[in-house]
């Protein structure tokens, strides 16, 4: 059986530039796109919004004037009518993430400039299937470097929600402090999250598994943040879903190429 499989990556330097990196090439005929990698016939997008799915940390889900984890906002989405039935309230549609994606770069360029403690900037990933033909297992990594993981692992968060809810299965390693793995000589912390479900063509994940990037309050010396600025790497892998049982096994085969 051939095995199709994809990874996209975008580089968030926080308090500078984008950067973007990438790691995998598989077979022979793979095609390249800006923030896209292809292989065969699975191809996905990974999109950043400020938008959290169903405004998480807010009462109810309602917004506010001040959320928690998104601007003031009115969900489209009605609840009762979400893809994962397991949600029953409201939520942001597909089309409001993607509108708010278009100008990330533009919120991040600000909100990532001249961090301070008590700042942070919102993250949240959606992965898209892009393909045409194939069901896909996505799953998602954010990658926290390693000498800056205990201070930024206070405040930034995931999203419990989804992992509670049963729809994504969460690796956050030792003590819920990441793995470590290196990137171009560099050590980083890994969170990895696998969505259970198989998207369809041009389906987008419903949940985002990482919510923010926080500098804690309780912070008094920023001394040590080499040459002033961070990354943060958010990566999507992605597996062709047929022949495979579940998302744990069609990842397992991906971790073993």
């Amino acid at each position: 059986m051939k095995k199709k499989i994809l990874t996209a990556a975008l580089a968030v330097c926080m308090l500078a530039t984008l950067v973007i990196g990438m790691s995998l090439a598989y077979f022979t005929d793979t095609k390249t796109a800006e923030n896209t990698f292809t292989v065969g016939s699975v191809s996905i997008e990974l999109i950043e919004s400020q938008l959290h799915r169903v405004n998480a940390g807010v009462a109810n889900g309602a917004t506010s004037t001040s959320p928690l984890w998104t601007p003031n906002q009115t969900m489209n989405g009605a609840a009762g009518t979400a893809v994962d039935t397991k949600w029953t309230g409201a939520y942001f549609t597909d089309d409001q993430i993607k509108a708010d994606a278009a100008n990330y770069a533009q919120y991040l360029a600000e909100a990532g400039k001249n961090m301070t403690p008590g700042t942070s900037v919102r993250k949240c990933p959606y992965v898209i299937n892009t393909s045409t033909t194939n069901d896909a297992y996505v799953r998602v990594r954010v990658l926290i470097p390693a000498y800056l993981n205990d201070m930024l692992w206070e405040k930034s968060y995931w999203t419990s929600t989804a992992i509670n809810n049963g729809q994504v299965i969460a690796d956050l390693g030792t003590n819920e402090k990441g793995t470590s793995v290196t990137v171009d000589g560099e050590e980083y912390m890994q969170y990895s999250f696998t969505y259970v479900n198989a998207l369809k063509p041009g389906e987008m994940t419903f949940w985002n598994c990482w919510g923010s990037i926080a500098i804690p309050a309780s912070v008094t010396d920023l001394s040590n943040v080499e040459n002033g600025t961070f990354d943060v790497l958010v990566q999507a892998d992605a597996i062709q879903a047929d022949g495979f049982a579940n998302a744990t096994a069609a990842f397992a085969a991906f971790d073993g190429e």
